[in-house]
């Protein structure tokens, strides 16, 4: 930054004066998540820098590829987001920046509502990446602030299959039985309008020949399905709907609240599906399947920190870094 005053030159300096040292590089840490390690200067002032353009605090969830329980959204990050609760001033506008794979949607429920609890100006800031429970955090905010390349998914919550030792979507097993329940159905109008065109019987004589054709199509393939499993499993979504639509009740009216979560668990087709800022915001004429979040009008500055951010984010960075950002005294 240019004073006004310039230095000495070597050559006017006293003889005998030391050469003046360069100030020691600023540390800093995350306040929940890893509290031991320092966190990489040229991150840490992107974060101050953001915080300077939107004029509030930003904590951060950011997990990355990470398998540990930091790595995904559950009780562990929960109660870290809990412990610093003191730290969230009462009525003082707060922002949560989150890059996440998802994970719990209880956990993501709980975090949004302690923030909600203790200021109604919380928003939330989506660089590149939220999907699952995190989508479940992100609708939380009175406000998303999407980057141009960010993406939202569909209200999927994982459960963790024993006997596969691995997260499994909820939302991909359930789609996949509604998938074959319309193509049975579809099997069997088929085959009535066939039997029809061919013989000229009625309806109700052709019924069963068409019913036995279905089975014999979708049957060997209905056998295969854990009935209990996928009623589980529709259970946790229509329990991560109704999270939602508590979320977002105080920013959004009840009905579009609703249809905001239903859209967002019924409406795509599998667990990757991409979301992104237009089809997230209000219906358009460019846009007519808007889902109408208050997607926030990015401004230039806030995309060009999202851009340096984009190579600590997502599949780049391997430690999760969860909290405020501080700088650590020295």
């Amino acid at each position: 930054m240019t004073t006004g005053l310039s230095s000495p030159s070597e050559s006017e300096k006293p003889e005998g004066e030391p050469a003046a040292q360069p100030l020691p590089a600023k540390k800093y840490r995350a306040s929940i998540y890893p509290v031991d390690e320092e966190i990489d200067q040229s991150f840490a002032s992107l974060i101050i820098e953001l915080e300077e353009i939107v004029g509030y605090k930003i904590w951060v969830l950011i997990q990355g590829r990470d398998e540990t329980d930091w790595g995904m959204i559950g009780p562990q990050v929960c109660q870290g987001f809990r412990a610093q609760k003191a730290a969230i001033i009462a009525n003082e506008k707060v922002g949560l920046l989150i890059d996440s794979a998802g994970g719990q949607a209880r956990s993501a429920y709980e975090i949004v509502r302690l923030f909600q609890r203790r200021t109604p100006h919380f928003s939330t800031l989506v660089p590149l990446f939220a999907k699952s429970a995190a989508t479940l955090l992100a609708i939380g905010g009175r406000e998303i602030v999407m980057g141009i390349e960010a993406e939202l998914g569909p209200l999927d919550v994982q459960i963790y299959d024993q006997d596969r030792d691995e997260w499994d979507s909820a939302l991909n097993s359930v789609q996949s039985f509604e998938r074959l329940n319309a193509y049975a159905l579809m099997a069997y109008d088929q085959a009535m309008m066939l039997f029809s065109s061919r013989t000229g019987k009625r309806p109700h004589v052709l019924m069963p020949y068409a019913l036995q054709y279905a089975t014999s199509i979708v049957g060997p393939m209905a056998d295969k399905i854990d009935t209990f499993e996928v009623t589980a499993k529709a259970r946790e979504l229509k329990v991560a709907e109704d999270y939602a639509v508590r979320i977002m009740r105080p920013y959004y009216p009840q009905a579009l609240a609703s249809r905001i979560a239903r859209n967002l668990v019924e409406r795509y087709s599998s667990h990757s599906f991409v979301i992104d800022r237009t089809e997230a915001g209000p219906p358009t004429p460019d846009s007519a399947f808007g889902l109408g979040l208050n997607i926030a009008k990015i401004s230039a500055p806030i995309e060009n920190v999202f851009t340096r951010l984009a190579p600590y984010l997502s599949d780049s960075v391997t430690t999760p870094v969860i909290g405020r950002i501080m700088e650590v005294s020295p």
